[in-house]
């Protein structure tokens, strides 16, 4: 597996672009999901320069200013070298690192993704909050990161201690999850006071892009469960309800309804 942590020069999937690049090689048993071995060697660490100045605001956060980015690029050979041996690619929000490095690396595409700050229920395991700094705290520890390295090397560490909850690794959490079937349940035309419900319910937004009917979204083990619970809470009818088998190359992918 390969943990993929970025920087960049903001949260804006569209405009915003990577300026520092983690990718951390690991090796883990696949049943038990024990960390055997962390390459951190082989790792790769790189900053890049972006299309337009850093924003003050991203660089109070990272700590990356234009002169450390100044000239600097990231070869798309060694990105490749290390993700194309990988099976999985796990980020700590995929859902924003993977459409920042699909935008300029497209190895990253065929890949199966998981994400650590969703594939494991911190929640259930007696956890208030998903943040890394937090659960780190919580395992008895102290991360001050913020760099993309430093992070992944701290998020990997993290997937090898035991949660509160259920005593499994975090890693082995994050499979079991990761390995479920899922689909994307749409609610498409809902109403404006719905989106309380909906949003306590975990579902997100999605605006359409003027390419597909604004909907609200989850990804789902139990997709007639999400279609039962929306016909009684949200429209109180049978409704034709979109479902969309979503397999883990496509999870949190720009391309989420490319197919």
């Amino acid at each position: 597996a390969v943990f993929v942590d970025t920087e960049t020069t903001g949260l804006d999937h569209d405009k915003d672009e990577v300026i520092e690049l983690a990718l951390l090689p690991f090796e883990y048993e696949r049943v038990s999901g024990r960390i055997v071995r962390v390459d951190e060697a082989g790792a790769l660490s790189a900053l890049r320069q972006p299309s337009f100045p850093i924003p003050e605001e991203s660089a109070r956060v990272h700590g990356i200013t234009d002169a450390d980015v100044a000239g600097k690029a990231i070869e798309a050979e060694a990105v490749r070298a290390i993700i194309e041996p990988a099976q999985l690619i796990i980020a700590h929000n995929a859902a924003f690192d993977r459409p920042m490095v699909e935008k300029l690396w497209p190895i990253f595409e065929p890949k199966h993704w998981a994400c650590s700050f969703v594939d494991i229920d911190w929640k259930a395991e007696g956890l208030g909050s998903a943040k890394l700094d937090y659960l780190l705290m919580k395992a008895g520890w102290f991360h001050d990161g913020h760099r993309a390295l430093s992070d992944a090397l701290a998020t990997v560490f993290l997937l090898t201690q035991p949660l509160p909850g259920t005593g499994r690794s975090g890693l082995k959490a994050l499979l079991d999850c990761a390995r479920r079937p899922l689909w994307a349940v749409r609610a498409e035309d809902t109403a404006f006071e719905q989106r309380a419900a909906l949003k306590a319910r975990n579902y997100r937004w999605d605006d359409g892009e003027g390419k597909r009917r604004k909907a609200w979204w989850i990804l789902t083990d139990d997709p007639q469960g999400e279609i039962d619970w929306l016909e009684t809470e949200i429209y109180q009818a049978p409704t034709e309800i979109p479902v969309i088998k979503m397999p883990a190359t496509m999870r949190y992918s720009a391309r989420l309804w490319s197919e």
